[in-house]
């Protein structure tokens, strides 16, 4: 990595399974899937997660990200999900089960019922308040393999920052809990 690069801050990157691994190796920088799945496996008390689109079986749905957030809540590490009402049953599932972690489902306050205003675009992830990612990413198949996307991995101040703004939000009702 050039010495001029912060390591506070790296560039995370989706592209297409037919370039990704080599752009991400030319770049010197991480994967999407990768960097998710590093925040939910390091993860000793809580993860956040902000996508507005969860599809089934992709992402927290589905695949390898869905066997790292059962793992995660096994460990018992909570785990915060925000997107629509649509999206949040892609994770019923886990509402049968009795893991020592618990997920906490939101949606934002300003989500209208058929979607045409999402209430929140917004896509990170945070890792106890000390690493996160921010980018572009849905938790879609397309999200995670196909299509072009960036974002940042951020750590120390304004991880902490993040998950201010996280805790904020829900205090003041911009997210709202999924009424069971």
């Amino acid at each position: 990595m050039p010495d001029d690069l912060d390591p506070q801050v790296q560039l995370v990157i989706t592209a297409p399974a037919k370039y990704g691994a080599d752009l991400a190796a030319y770049v010197e920088c991480r994967t999407t899937l990768g960097i998710l799945t590093q925040l939910f496996v390091s993860a000793k008390k809580s993860v956040v997660v902000s996508a507005p689109f969860l599809q089934e079986g992709a992402g927290l749905a589905g695949g390898s990200l869905n066997r790292t957030l059962d793992a995660t809540l096994r460990r018992g590490v909570d785990v915060n999900v925000l997107s629509t009402r649509r999206g949040l049953k892609t994770l019923a599932v886990y509402e049968q089960r009795n893991y020592p972690g618990r997920l906490h489902m939101f949606h934002p306050e300003g989500e209208t019922p058929d979607e045409k205003r999402l209430g929140s675009h917004a896509k990170f992830c945070i890792s106890d308040e000390t690493q996160a990612y921010i980018g572009s990413a849905n938790l879609t198949g397309p999200g995670l393999n196909e299509n072009l996307e960036m974002g940042v991995l951020v750590r120390g101040d304004v991880a902490h920052q993040l998950e201010r703004f996280w805790r904020y939000a829900v205090e003041i009702g911009l997210f709202i809990p999924l009424a069971q």
